[in-house]
């Protein structure tokens, strides 16, 4: 602050992303199911009167967009694959004959209009759902008017 009681704040922006892992390991964070900046976990965010306390520090490795996109597009994913039951959970065998079909013929269509491999797990970790993936949000119109 200045003499006459002038604050002059300096922002200096790094266009970088840096992937969580990283900032885990530069944080000491000691799990990936915490947040490297408030040292959170999922269970923690739904308890809305927990007060979070941010680590400033924490704050100069910015916030990454690759997970939360590679997440939302899985939400979508999986919204779009019940879109005609309407359900969020499948109780009946045909609900989940229905939802299984439709997740079929969405895989394909990514498949055939993009040359995607989409949802599809992995021999020993996770499934092809990845930032190469998450980089085609916003989906293309005609994969979105997929019939009934």
């Amino acid at each position: 602050m200045t003499a006459n009681g002038i604050l002059y704040i300096i922002h200096i922006l790094l266009p970088t992303m840096v992937y969580a892992k990283i900032c885990n390991a530069a944080t000491n964070t000691t799990s990936t199911m915490r947040c490297y900046i408030c040292g959170l976990t999922s269970k923690d965010f739904n308890c809305l009167s927990r007060r979070k306390e941010v680590n400033p520090e924490t704050l100069r490795f910015g916030l990454s967009i690759l997970h939360p996109r590679i997440r939302l597009f899985e939400s979508l994913l999986h919204i779009s694959y019940k879109l005609s039951i309407k359900k969020w959970q499948l109780r009946l065998p045909e609900e989940r004959e229905i939802t299984k079909k439709r997740k079929e013929q969405i895989q394909k269509a990514f498949r055939n209009e993009m040359g995607l491999s989409v949802d599809i797990p992995k021999a020993g970790f996770g499934n092809t759902n990845d930032g190469n993936i998450s980089r085609f949000l916003p989906i293309q119109k005609q994969l979105l008017e997929l019939p009934e």
